[in-house]
């Protein structure tokens, strides 16, 4: 059965166009407004979502705030293609757990082989690593995307929640910035590792006491899971 895929474009001949791409390989799902897009996806329950972010009715990033605060949208994986490129739009994206992005003009078999990428990888990772982990005062169950820190059940965003799961499969282990880069969000060390340092501080403050300290900063190199009494 193949995967599906809806797809959230205002534009009708770029919808038609990423159509005639995708149908050949995923079922696929068209939407031109935001509002009718979360309802379908409330029903659906695809296996991705393809953004475009020239949306209609509703800005995107405000879109995906609202998809991320849903139960059916919080751990949807999410690809964007933006009209041009910009350093902020992209880390905000990463911020609101989107696991690629891409601005035109792009190869649309670029934009498949991506597409693909993120879906292997969220099937890779549940295959792997769907273990319940439990370190310190920090559990996490990836099966029901469960973290648990001083017995207080948190709602942790995709990325985050991800972040957390390499962070504590290597406790004990020094994670260079790149390295987490290529794990979490499948893209090349030599993409900005900003994006790394952002998500870090918003796992930190999610975790909260009892949590957070656990997470170290080892200078010039990347992060530690440090496991307590280590």
């Amino acid at each position: 059965m193949p995967y599906q895929v809806l797809i959230l474009e205002a534009d009708e001949e770029q919808r038609v166009w990423l159509q005639d791409w995708f149908k050949n390989e995923f079922s696929v799902t068209l939407c031109t407004y935001a509002k009718d897009a979360l309802e379908r996806i409330k029903t659906l329950k695809p296996d991705l979502l393809l953004l475009s972010l020239d949306t209609a009715d509703i800005p995107p990033l405000t879109f995906l705030s609202v998809l991320r605060d849903t139960d059916y949208g919080r751990a949807l994986p999410v690809v964007a293609v933006s009209p041009k490129k910009s350093e902020e739009t992209t880390l905000r994206l990463f911020e609101l757990g989107v696991e690629d992005s891409l601005a035109h003009p792009f190869d649309p078999r670029e934009l498949m082989a991506r597409c693909r990428t993120v879906l292997r990888r969220r099937l890779e990772r549940h295959d792997h690593w769907g273990t319940p982990l439990s370190i310190g005062l920090v559990e996490i169950d990836p099966s029901q995307r469960k973290c648990v820190v001083s017995g207080r059940r948190l709602t942790l965003r995709p990325r985050e929640f991800a972040l957390l799961e390499v962070l504590m499969r290597k406790a004990g282990r020094v994670l260079t910035r790149p390295y987490l880069l290529e794990s979490v969000w499948g893209m090349s060390s030599d993409a900005d590792t900003r994006a790394v340092d952002v998500m870090v501080s918003r796992l930190r403050r999610s975790l909260g006491e009892g949590g957070a300290e656990l997470i170290e900063t080892v200078s010039k190199l990347g992060y530690c899971f440090r496991p307590p009494g280590t």
